[in-house]
């Protein structure tokens, strides 16, 4: 029999197997797209205050006199961030590292900002002492707030709201001492304010993203990949479970009678399960793009890169593929391979960041997240739906979770072959 005729005979074997495990299919579709829509709305909806989070934050003031120093102290002081000072920067490149997760955040106070404002208010009250209704011209003082992609919507709206509290705190305070220090200059007469606008500085606040894309940062652009990733890991019950049955019935020792290696076995479940995972990625995607937006939620973005999505499609499911049979190797029971493979995938969602933002872990477990084969996913999964990054981005990612898969298989067969020699 020829090699392309066994593998085509177990592939129809692995199909037919899995065919008969109807719940087992069908929980691997229903259950990410139950976990999208509900996980979407919940994000979507709640504002959750986190409390006692030190965020990471870069901070370019290139302005030399007061309003950037008193800006910069109210930061200090709300015990929100740990801060990173610079100056002499530009937004343009502020903007990229944040983009590239290097900071949280990032605050930009462009040069002069202190005298435009002192220069405002004068005219202000040179006009107001003329007798003069019209209003003065105003020089106008933009300070830029970014905000890393990654980051979901509720903390957006956390660090908007704190920003802004401190900055108007600021603002009113610095124009009321200017207001005085100019008049105190030209008269000792009192003069009326209430004219005076206290806005004088407009905050620039975004998500950092390259300016050629059409991408919104929100619930779905998370969730879809989070959820589709957790999913995808979910078949090693099922998978590891395939293995162990066949060995338990019998079934694996009848195979092991036709003139097929063992590697040409795994390679036929790995075929099986890889077109159920693409399946899956691609339901996910449908369901993202199409019907998502029919619940009220915005419409996924999936980028500009096919490529890069399908890679990281690809590798995620290699990974998936050669942990469940890894784990159908070691067990030794359906029962240790489906408790173990849930929990496991289950801890590592959690500590990869599917469950809880990755950035209000304590600093010894955002150093385990690293070893999360689903941190590896979603890295590579935000910098497509989130960054709107190619193929060259998410290379380290997809390449670390292809070597995963790989070294799982190979963990696999030796694990049988050491089996072998003690049977």
């Amino acid at each position: 029999m020829s090699r392309f005729n066994k593998i085509k005979h177990l592939l129809i074997k692995d199909f037919l197997m899995l065919r008969r495990d109807v719940a087992g299919v069908i929980l691997m579709f229903i259950m990410p797209v139950v976990l999208v829509i509900l996980m979407a709305n919940l994000q979507e909806s709640t504002f959750n205050i986190v409390k006692g989070v030190k965020i990471p934050l870069l901070f370019v003031n290139n302005d030399s006199g007061e309003l950037g120093a008193a800006i910069e102290k109210e930061v200090e002081n709300s015990g929100v961030f740990v801060i990173n000072k610079e100056s002499g920067g530009v937004a343009a490149d502020m903007e990229k590292r944040i983009t590239a997760s290097e900071y949280l955040l990032g605050i930009y106070i462009p040069e002069g900002a202190t005298e435009k404002i002192r220069g405002n208010v004068e005219r202000f009250v040179l006009t107001a002492f003329n007798g003069i209704d019209k209003v003065p011209f105003k020089d106008e003082v933009k300070i830029t707030i970014l905000v890393d992609p990654t980051s979901n919507g509720s903390f957006y709206n956390l660090v908007m709201s704190t920003i802004r509290e401190r900055t108007q705190k600021v603002q009113f305070d610095f124009i009321m001492k200017e207001i005085t220090s100019q008049v105190n200059a030209i008269s000792p007469v009192v003069i009326s304010s209430e004219n005076f606008s206290g806005e004088q500085f407009t905050i620039d606040a975004k998500y950092a993203i390259p300016d050629n894309s059409n991408i919104v940062p929100n619930a779905v652009q998370h969730n879809i990949p989070a959820w589709s990733l957790f999913a995808v890991f979910f078949i090693v019950v099922s998978l590891s479970g395939n293995i162990i049955k066949e060995r338990e019935s019998g079934s694996f020792t009848r195979l092991l009678t036709m003139p097929c290696s063992y590697s040409e076995y795994l390679l036929s479940k790995a075929i099986i399960y890889l077109m159920v995972t693409m399946l899956q990625f691609s339901v996910m995607l449908i369901i993202g793009v199409y019907l998502i937006p029919y619940v009220g939620l915005p419409a996924l973005e999936p980028g500009n890169s096919f490529s890069a999505l399908l890679f990281m499609a690809l590798s995620a499911s290699v990974a998936a593929i050669g942990y469940g049979i890894a784990i159908g190797n070691i067990a030794k029971t359906y029962q240790q391979a489906s408790v173990f493979g849930a929990v496991s995938v289950v801890i590592f969602a959690a500590i990869g960041g599917v469950w809880i933002p990755i950035f209000i872990m304590s600093p010894l477990m955002q150093i385990i997240s690293k070893l999360s084969p689903l941190n590896w996913g979603m890295s590579g999964f935000y910098n497509i739906f989130l960054r709107d990054e190619g193929l060259l981005s998410v290379i380290p990612y997809g390449g670390a979770l292809l070597l995963f898969g790989t070294l799982c298989f190979i963990v696999a067969l030796l694990f049988k072959r050491k089996s072998r020699q003690y049977s």
